[in-house]
């Protein structure tokens, strides 16, 4: 789901949420927290984003740069949400990488593990 990696990417905060949409929003607040725990994107400037939205006046110039810079440019391995609710990551050359829709990117096999997928059995 788009608004899933954006969350998990610091990419975007929750917000402007009216029913009856509301379906996922329980996971898009644990997604956030975690991004916020992390400091990335977003959360990785001091004071940016806020509950009112985004404070335009934080320097920017001044703050870390955000854990996504580090991220490769093209990432390989694909983390995909089973439907029982297994993480799983599936790496180039595995018998379902094509036919598989990533929920997310990996640029390594640690990254997916540390994110919480485990390996494709196949």
């Amino acid at each position: 789901m788009l608004n899933e990696l954006l969350l998990e990417n610091g990419l975007a905060r929750v917000a402007y949420i009216f029913a009856p949409n509301t379906r996922h929003v329980d996971r898009f607040y644990e997604i956030q927290k975690k991004a916020q725990q992390q400091a990335i994107g977003i959360w990785s400037i001091e004071n940016y984003a806020t509950e009112g939205g985004f404070a335009e006046e934080v320097d920017l110039e001044k703050q870390e740069p955000s854990k996504l810079a580090n991220a490769c440019d093209d990432p390989k391995i694909k983390g995909n949400h089973s439907s029982s609710g297994d993480l799983i990551y599936h790496i180039p050359g595995g018998q379902y990488y094509e036919k598989t829709n990533p929920e997310e990117m990996f640029c390594t096999e640690e990254e997916a593990k540390e994110a919480g997928y485990r390996k494709s059995m196949r």
